[in-house]
Parts: structure tokens; C-alpha cells; sequence
């Protein structure tokens, strides 16, 4: 049964309306109570195939423990019930949205409104610890607006019932079962390896505090497992640095809240709300959020009148659900729109509500600011970024003025006459071609449905000797625009190679050195390319040809795109993204000649796409960012000029949502509606890849169990058509696949009933990386196994085939990470079968990552 069945059913005596949210194992539906003729949210799980009975069993326990707690700001549980296979859960219908919703519009809240909420939320956090009750799911979602602006803690479907004094007779954990569960961004580095205490939630707290005065999590990056990582290892940036209306009382107690070990933070809720209270009177304004600037000359001035606004969103982390996912309830969809406060009183807007993590519900009105000092305020947009758009690029009209008279609108008119032929004569000319133009490929192979095969590795060592790279710079070039690369032939050997990185930290967690370097597999050499003080470097990938590795340094906070060739050559900075946002999803085309890539906020706002030729420099908005809805990032490219993009709901836990492709020959400012979707899901559980001729897709969508998680593998034309089934297995869980030979016939394939952790919802008995073969010549060969308490992972960055296995497609290379003792690992092993070898392994939290395989 699906979801969408259950609306206009009947469940107890709840009448089904719609569905406002949905999760791994939940949905949230609006419902009303047929006896008492109101409505309520019906939080309706699904259990797992197999676990159906000790599910149940578990959720009635835990439903008992719930429906007894009554406290003022925790959501109350009105009901619970059974029905065949399905548990559900009746909670209030809550009508003035949540405290995610409010970051979402205003950025920041003034540090004593924060003070304020957070200490309603403090006294129902000790109430449930007082009933060895630990709730493992704080975060701003999961904090609900009553109709009078106070706040209530909601969602406690993750609890952890810990064993009591005297013996208490509840000792379990969540519905979830025995894993790691909770939301990244707000988990404590002890819950991390599955060991949640009372302490845990004070942390969770603390972010959440964090988030409230700064704009922005402490804690973000371009995968789940960075961001755990993170929570693991590295300290906070002070909140004044991104605040100074942050008083240094406040961001001492923060501090305090977000300490490593447990027993360092505040030992009860009751301790934090008195270190609150004892700061005084904090400033009201919420000051800038992301500059350490005056606050009268920086743009991200928040409650200083109205800003330009891009959209209403925040950054999310879209790239590894294939490795990991959050128990709860994830929004539906986000429709922020421009809606707010206006004269008449507060504007209707969708905001999210119930006890789902992060689950919305449709329209309702926020309650006035003048009902409670806590209410939140009128939101302020969030700041946008203008780009300057280089002139050999398609020109941006400028935004239409207020209309004053009939003489500049005549001139307006002319002057979009003008730049609409400059445009025509851009692309309709040859002089359009040779400066932005599509790769122009002379090749015999017929192009068939409209796609040309492109060319993946087929390079040859350079024949002659290797050249000099002339002189670079890692200076940024100037704010919006880009510089093109320098570059000089390499001549490469013949010894398989792998690429890959290394971060070191120090004892605080901050960033000492990024590295590229190199594993000659023969001699056993290593080679260090490109090494940074200060630096953390992510996103790398080799180029097609081999000769160099296209990369990502965050350089004292600043996100650099930056490139070096395989002989340490040529290190250089092609375009820095503005302070406040990273680079992410970039993808270098098979003809060298173009990077796209998301420059996306760190705080509110959702992500642009931009295109880069980094032969001329030119910079270009590929795709604008999203006033609302789904945004896209980069997966890999399809051919010399289609994208593979997957969709993402920015400032959410939601999975990827569908593939889309998008064609760079359409021209500059695109949006969703000028792509063509070829693939539809909302799962939190898939994968894909594309075949060396860029004709087919091979999906991959997995369901984890307990004890036995089940899979299927499809191939279907890269067009959207009809798909094959390749494999159906109940036993293995493939959440990643790889396309690696060019007949598309050898596939690459992890197995994670885990769920990514290690040691999880499933049984990782079968856990590992497989060798498939597409025509199902042969069954799965396991080529590794994963212990229990690893995580398994291949590239992270790039799906060219040269990024998982060697040029000549004979070896492999997999990263392991033991998230309980922070240990990094890489090893190489051969496809056809073998012990696989540990070329590097580290202890002390240094991180390492595959970035791809070229000769030497």
C-alpha cells in the first residue's frame, strides 16, 4: 500500500484528508476525528517487511510512555493505535508553523528572542529527561508555534528510553530500532556512534541556539559524513565572529552547550535555562549574519529594513542519501513564496507543523507579533548576490524601475531591442560559437536519439615531451568573474594511479594542511601534488585526459575552485565563490572546456548554477536560483553539452528528488521548466549512473530491513523511456552503482543494509562491494566485505568511470570510515576478484577520499 491510498480511508476513527509529510518510515497525514469533529495530524507508520510484530510490539511500549507525558510546551499525544500493519500516532493539529519556518524567512533572531524561545523549550526538555526519556531529534522543525507564539517540542518518534533509578522497566530506544538515528546537522558526536545521552539533547539544543543568533549551523558540508565528521572533530566558529550583537555571556553559554564530551556541557536543562537567565539583557537586533564587517555597510544586515532576496532557502546535503539517511518525517515540499506580514496583520503562508520531523501542512496563518514577546516577528527577505556577467556572455537586462514616465520605458524598450539582437548575434553567429559554442565533435559514430558518444578515457600518454606550465596565481580573480586556465601537455606512463585527498586537523578540529596527492599501485610511491596550509580541499576530480585534477579549497573560509596538474605544475585559482557560499556539485566536461557547479549560501537562500569555459574565462548564470520548490545540482555530464542534474529541496532533510537534463545550448538563466526530467523519485534510498555513450541511465533503488534489506537495478534510455530490469534482490542492498566498462556491461555495486553507518537498522552481513554484470552473465561477485563498524564509499565527487577504477578497468579503489574511532582508510583491489590492498589509514581524524585513477 502506498500513501496515497490511505487518503479518504479511515484509520481508528480518524477520516484520512491529504497527506502534509512524509519520512523513512512515516507519513504525516491531516486528518479529523470523526468523534469530536476536529482536525488532527496522524502520524502513520510503516514498518519494515519482516518487522512487523516486533515493531508493533515496540511502538505500543513506547506509545504508553509518550501519551503519559503532559507538560505545557511538549506537543501531547492524544491517541495512539494499530490497524492490520499499520501504528499511528494522533497529535494536535498545530497551526503556527515552526521555528525552521521563521529561520527560513527572518535568517537570524535577535539574541534575546532567542533567549526567550529557547528557554521555553529547556523546562519540557527536563521534564523528559526527568522520565529517563532522551528525545535524540532536536532541531528548529521540530519546535512548534502555538497559536499564542510560545514554543513546544514536538516529535518524539526517535526517544530513547534509558534505564531509570530503581530499575526502570522500559530500556529500548526509538521505533527506528537499534541504529543511529536523528538529523545530522544537530547530533552530538556520542550520538553519532550510537551511544545518545541526556547530554545529547542540550547539544542538539545548543545548535539549534546557534542557528538562532548566527543564521547559520556550525556545521555544514557536501555530505552527510562530512557533516558528522565535523560534529566529531572540529570546533565551532565563534557565533560573535558572526554576530557582534552576540554578547560574549551568550556565546560562552553556546560554547558550553556544544562541548565534545558529554560530561563538559551543562548537566541538566534545568543548568542551561539558569546560565540563560543570568546573561541579562542581550541586544535585540540580530545583527549581521556571515561578516565581521560594519553592520551598516554589509548587505546580510538582518532586521535593518527590508534586503533583495534570491529565495528562501538554506543549504541542504544532497550528494550522499545514497550513504545515509535521518529517521522522521521530511518535508513534503517547500512553498516559502514572498509571504510574510503586512498591514492588514500576518500574510497566510505554508509552514510546517505536527510532530514530524520537518513535515508541513497547508496554509495558515501566523499568529501576530503583539500576541506574545515570543512571537516571531515580520521576516525579513534574505540578501541576494548580483553577479557581474562578463560581456562576452548573454547580457542581463537590468530590473525594471518604478515607472516615472513614458520616456524612459520608450528607451527601455529600445534597449532590450538592442541586447536581444546581441544575444541572437552571440549564438545565431560564428563569433557566438567560438566564444561560448558547444564542443563540436567529428566523429563517424552515428549520433542516435539525439545523443552524440561522447569520448570517456580515451586518452593516450602524450606523445613528446612534457611542457612547462607558464606562471599561475591562486589569487581570487575579481568578485563574479572567473579566469581561464593555464595549461600545458603532460606526458603520462603507464602504471595505474590513484588521485585522492588528505585533510588534516588539529587538536581544535580547525584545518591545517589539504593535500592532493598520488598512489603509484606498481612502485608503491607517493606524490604529493597540491598541499595548503589552512586548507580543506573536496570536490576533486581528474580529467578526462588524465593530466590534471580539478578541485575544491575552502582557503581561509572562502571557497576556491582551483585545478593542478598530475606533475604538481600549474597550481591555480580559475573563480572564488563570495564569502557566505561553497561551490558544490562541480563537474568537469568530457572536453575539458567547461565546469558547472552550484554556488550555494551558507545561510538562506538556494543555489545557482553556474557555467564556466575555463579556455576563455567566460562565467555565465546556467540556472537561476529557485524562488521556491526544487533546485538542481550537477551530477555528471551526459555528453559534450547535457548535465545529469538531480533535484534537491534546498534547507531540508529530503532525499534527492528525480534527474533531470539540462542543456548548456539553451543559453544562460534557465530554470526546472527548461529541463527535461527522464527520472521521477522521492525515495531515500537510490543511485544512478550513466553508460560511456551517454544512451542510458542504470538506477539503482534499495529499501533497508532487519534483518534483510532488498534492491533493484534498472537500465533505461538516458530519454526518459521504458526501463530493463537488470537485478532484483531481497537480500542485497544497493545504494550505489557504478558504470565501468564501455559496453556498459561491468557495473560497480555497494551493499549497505546499514543504511551507511556501519552498524545499523540491517544486518551488514552482506554488506560490500559487488561486481555485476549487466546482462546477467554471472551472478554478484562480493568483491569486499564491510565490518560492521564501517562505512563504505566510492567516489564521492565524480561518476566518471576513471573515478572508481583505473584507465585500463582492471583495479578499484573504495574509502572506508570507522565513524567510532574517526579512521579513515583507502585500498585498491582488483574488479575480477582478490584481496583488495590498504595503500593509507589514519587514526586521528584525518580525512581521506578517493578522487579519481590516471597513469604515471
Amino acid at each position: 500500500m502506498q500513501p496515497q491510498d490511505l487518503v479518504g480511508q479511515t484509520l481508528g476513527h480518524y477520516q484520512i484528508k491529504r497527506q502534509v509529510g512524509y519520512g523513512g518510515m512515516a507519513t504525516v497525514f491531516l486528518a479529523e476525528d470523526i468523534h469530536l469533529g476536529r482536525e488532527v495530524a496522524l502520524k502513520v507508520f510503516w514498518p519494515r517487511p519482516g518487522e512487523t510484530q516486533d515493531f508493533l510490539r515496540r511502538f505500543a511500549r513506547e506509545a504508553r510512555v509518550l501519551a503519559q507525558l503532559d507538560h505545557p510546551n511538549i506537543l501531547p499525544v492524544y491517541d495512539y493505535g494499530e490497524q492490520g500493519e499499520l501504528a499511528y500516532l494522533v497529535t494536535p493539529y498545530m497551526s503556527g508553523g515552526t521555528l525552521k519556518e521563521v529561520l527560513r524567512e527572518r535568517k537570524a533572531i535577535p539574541p534575546s528572542e532567542a533567549i526567550q524561545l529557547v528557554s521555553q523549550v529547556l523546562p519540557a526538555l527536563q521534564y523528559a529527561h526527568d522520565r529517563n526519556l532522551i528525545h535524540r531529534d532536536i532541531k528548529p522543525g521540530n519546535l512548534l508555534f502555538k497559536g499564542d507564539g510560545s514554543l513546544v517540542l514536538a516529535d518524539f518518534g526517535l526517544v530513547k528510553v534509558v534505564q531509570g533509578e530503581g530499575g526502570s522497566p522500559v530500556q529500548t530506544i526509538s521505533e527506528s530500532g537499534q541504529s543511529i538515528a536523528g538529523t545530522p546537522e544537530y547530533m552530538a558526536p556520542e550520538q553519532i556512534q550510537g551511544k545518545a545521552v541526556p547530554a545529547s539533547d542540550i547539544y542538539a539544543l545548543g545548535i539549534v541556539l546557534y542557528e538562532m543568533v548566527t543564521g547559520q549551523r556550525p556545521f555544514t558540508g557536501d555530505s552527510l559524513l562530512s557533516v558528522l565528521m565535523k560534529h566529531a572533530n572540529e570546533q565551532p566558529r565563534p557565533p560573535r565572529e558572526l554576530n557582534p550583537y552576540v554578547s560574549p555571556q551568550l556565546q560562552a553559554v553556546i560554547q558550553k552547550a556544544l562541548e565534545k564530551e558529554p560530561q563538559r556541557r551543562f548537566a541538566r536543562p534545568a543548568d542551561f535555562l539558569q546560565a540563560l537567565q543570568q546573561i541579562g539583557n542581550p541586544s535585540s537586533n540580530a545583527g549581521i549574519v556571515g561578516s565581521r564587517n560594519n553592520p551598516a555597510s554589509n548587505p546580510g544586515l538582518v532586521g535593518a529594513g527590508p534586503q533583495s532576496s534570491q529565495g528562501g532557502y538554506g543549504p541542504t546535503l544532497a550528494t550522499s542519501w545514497t550513504q545515509a539517511q535521518t529517521q522522521g518525517i521530511e518535508p513534503a515540499g517547500i512553498q516559502p513564496g514572498n509571504s510574510g506580514f503586512n498591514q492588514q496583520g500576518p500574510a497566510a503562508r505554508t509552514v510546517q507543523a505536527g510532530v514530524g520531523n520537518s513535515w508541513q501542512q497547508g496554509p495558515v496563518v501566523l499568529p501576530a507579533q503583539a500576541s506574545s514577546p515570543a512571537t516571531p516577528p515580520p521576516p525579513v527577505q534574505a540578501w541576494g548576490m548580483s553577479q557581474t556577467v562578463p560581456p562576452t556572455l548573454t547580457p542581463t537586462p537590468p530590473a525594471p524601475q518604478k515607472r516615472r514616465s513614458r520616456a524612459p520605458i520608450v528607451v527601455l524598450l529600445i534597449l532590450i531591442v538592442l541586447l536581444a539582437g546581441l544575444v541572437a548575434s552571440l549564438f545565431l553567429t560564428p563569433i557566438g560559437s567560438v566564444i561560448f559554442g558547444p564542443h563540436v565533435v567529428s566523429t563517424p559514430t552515428p549520433i542516435t536519439n539525439g545523443v552524440t558518444p561522447p569520448i570517456r578515457g580515451g586518452h593516450s600518454p602524450t606523445p613528446g615531451a612534457s611542457q612547462a606550465v607558464p606562471q599561475t596565481t591562486t589569487t581570487c580573480p575579481a568578485s563574479g568573474t572567473a579566469r581561464a586556465a593555464v595549461m600545458a601537455p603532460l606526458t603520462l606512463g603507464h602504471d595505474p594511479t590513484i588521485v585522492y585527498l588528505v585533510n588534516e586537523i588539529d587538536g581544535s578540529g580547525n584545518p591545517t594542511f589539504g593535500t592532493v596527492k598520488l598512489y603509484d599501485t606498481v612502485s608503491g610511491k607517493k606524490t604529493e601534488l597540491a598541499k595548503t596550509n589552512h586548507t580543506r580541499v573536496e570536490e576533486a576530480q581528474v580529467s578526462n585526459d588524465g593530466e590534471w585534477v580539478l578541485f575544491v579549497a575552502t582557503v581561509a573560509g572562502i571557497s576556491e575552485l582551483r585545478m593542478v596538474r598530475l606533475d604538481g605544475q600549474g597550481l591555480q585559482t580559475l573563480f572564488c565563490a563570495p564569502s557566505g557560499t561553497n561551490i558544490r556539485g562541480s563537474q568537469w566536461s568530457l572536453d575539458q572546456k567547461y565546469v558547472i557547479f552550484d554556488e550555494f549560501p551558507q545561510n538562506i537562500g538556494g543555489p545557482t548554477v553556474y557555467l564556466l569555459n575555463i579556455q576563455s574565462g567566460a562565467l555565465q548564470v546556467e540556472v537561476n536560483a529557485p524562488s521556491s520548490g526544487i533546485a538542481l545540482l550537477p551530477r555528471t555530464w551526459l555528453d559534450y553539452h547535457r548535465v545529469l542534474m538531480i533535484g534537491i529541496v534546498p534547507n531540508s532533510d529530503a532525499p534527492p528528488q528525480n534527474i533531470y537534463v539540462l542543456d548548456i545550448t539553451n543559453g544562460a538563466h534557465q530554470s526546472l521548466a527548461s529541463t527535461t526530467r527522464v527520472f521521477s523519485s522521492s525515495q531515500q534510498c537510490w543511485d544512478f549512473d550513466s553508460s560511456f555513450d551517454g544512451r542510458s541511465l542504470f538506477i539503482a533503488q534499495c529499501t533497508y530491513g532487519e534483518p534483510n534489506g532488498s534492491s533493484t537495478i534498472v537500465q533505461q534510455p538516458s530519454d526518459g523511456g521504458a526501463p530493463t530490469p537488470i537485478l532484483s534482490s531481497s537480500t542485497l542492498t544497493f545504494n550505489t552503482v557504478r558504470v565501468i566498462d564501455p559496453r556498459s556491461i561491468k557495473l560497480l555495486a555497494l551493499a549497505s543494509d546499514s543504511g551507511g553507518f556501519g552498524a545499523g537498522r540491517g544486518d551488514p552481513a552482506h554488506d560490500g562491494l559487488y561486481l555485476l554484470k549487466a546482462d546477467n552473465s554471472a551472478p554478484p561477485l562480493r568483491l569486499t566485505s564491510t565490518p560492521s563498524t564501517q562505512f563504505a564509499e566510492l567516489n564521492a565527487y565524480s561518476q566518471y568511470f576513471w573515478s572508481n577504477v583505473s584507465r585500463d578497468e582492471t583495479l578499484y579503489a573504495l574509502r572506508l570510515v570507522n565513524l567510532s574511532n574517526n579512521t579513515y582508510t583507502l585500498e585498491f583491489g582488483p574488479v575480477n576478484g582478490g584481496a583488495p590492498t590498504v595503500f593509507a589509514s589514519i587514526s586521528d581524524g584525518t580525512a581521506m577520499s578517493i578522487a579519481g585513477w590516471t597513469t604515471t
